[in-house]
């Protein structure tokens, strides 16, 4: 009998809690709680899960998250895929293959611009079109390494505050005001922040200048000796310092916790460089690599990216920093066919014709590395030195590196 796709309906709970149970058999929640997440979960519904049927039996299920995403200060709209389970009998049969497929084809239909993930293997997703789009270096450190911040709240205007319901507006408008301002931040509503970005054991922390927000970390405490309850390390989850008053005044606040929190897990984005900041960057293990060279971060790659409806994607509003001409696009896609375009920008957007004759200018090359591309993970300057895209024409990359330059990417949320 063949497999059947369907979207789940709320009959289907009993065996997708026995699918869940045999696929994350060590993560500790209750019944209860793995019902809430998914038929109240504040980013989907059950209208958003795709199921795999072998006959009457579910083998196979992920969620299609409906993510509003910002590219330029625009609202785009993205599939956020997680939670992908396959029975563990049914495992290395092509399923999850199989699933994504029809999710790809599903959402191309729909003109869905893009998706994005975080990967179980990078290779999988990338066979499957997805390029990568995140990476972070996470560092950790003795909290007396950040000794010399502990100064910087004692200016007139810094100050840090704990996450309230008092304070809680001030959180929720300044990082909407700022993921508009940056590359594939996703729109959160009040909701999701309360339900799980602060929910218990996390904290926030509010950094301010004067009146004014200026940043904020979300953080959970964890034991280092369990003999000790008072010596804890704190793991930073979200950390969010785009001003280098912000970045004082969040350290200022950890340095100042050394009494109790021994070190700090810090993940940070490429572009803000704690090594350059600390007088010792040294990892608190303090291995030596190489001999002579010390440990003092780890890189992570993290989320993918994946372009679905090319057309969908270049008419999405994004402005391409106003470049005016047009260029072809010549797209190679195993999963949803090969595609190819020709884009006019018009200075304020770009529309997209794929019955159009061909310009000088030609960009051509795999779906991954055309989504690294079109993200901001890649410029057009490293797309051609290293040989990872075509570009043909005088002026090609030059027009591309203008109309696809972007901040680095920058997805803070976990799904």
């Amino acid at each position: 009998m063949g497999l059947k796709f369907r979207l789940a309906a709320s009959d289907d709970w009993e065996q997708f809690n026995r699918l869940y149970k045999l696929c994350y058999p060590l993560i500790d929640t209750t019944e209860e709680q793995r019902h809430n997440y998914f038929s109240a979960n504040p980013r989907c519904s059950l209208d958003d899960i795709i199921m795999v049927l072998d006959g009457k039996e579910i083998v196979a299920s992920m969620i299609a998250y409906p993510f509003t995403m910002f590219q330029e200060g625009i609202e785009s709209f993205a599939i956020g895929i997680g939670n992908v389970m396959v029975s563990p009998e049914r495992r290395k049969e092509g399923l999850a293959g199989e699933m994504m497929q029809y999710g790809l084809e599903k959402w191309e239909s729909e003109d869905v611009p893009a998706s994005m993930l975080y990967p179980f293997q990078h290779c999988f997703y990338r066979y499957m079109g997805w390029g990568y789009a995140g990476e972070i270096r996470q560092y950790n450190i003795f909290t007396e390494q950040l000794a010399d911040f502990s100064e910087a709240l004692e200016a007139d205007d810094l100050r840090v505050e704990i996450v309230t319901e008092q304070n809680f507006d001030d959180l929720f408008n300044f990082y909407d005001a700022m993921a508009r301002q940056g590359n594939c931040m996703l729109k959160r509503n009040e909701l999701f922040w309360s339900q799980y970005m602060l929910a218990p054991p996390r904290y926030g922390v509010l950094a301010y200048d004067g009146a004014e927000v200026v940043g904020y970390l979300i953080y959970t405490p964890e034991e280092v000796n369990p003999s000790d309850p008072f010596v804890q390390q704190m793991v930073v989850k979200e950390w969010f310092a785009p001003s280098l008053d912000a970045r004082d005044a969040l350290l200022g606040f950890i340095a100042r916790q050394s009494d109790q929190i021994e070190s700090v897990q810090l993940p940070l984005q490429p572009n803000e460089p704690l090594h350059l900041w600390l007088d010792d960057p040294r990892n608190r293990e303090r291995k030596m690599i190489h001999r002579l060279y010390a440990k003092t971060a780890e890189v992570g790659l993290g989320w993918m990216y994946r372009l679905v409806n090319l057309k969908a994607a270049f008419e999405s509003g994004r402005r391409f920093n106003g470049v005016k001409g047009d260029l072809t696009v010549e797209m190679e896609d195993e999963q949803l066919g090969d595609r190819k375009l020709n884009v006019v920008f018009s200075g304020s957007g770009a529309k997209a014709d794929g019955k159009g004759g061909k310009s000088k200018r030609l960009l051509s090359g795999e779906v991954d590395m055309l989504s690294q591309l079109f993200c901001g993970y890649m410029s057009a300057q490293q797309a051609y030195d290293f040989g990872l895209l075509e570009f043909e024409g005088s002026d090609t990359v030059d027009f591309c590196q203008q109309a696809f330059a972007l901040p680095p990417p920058a997805c803070f949320d976990l799904f």
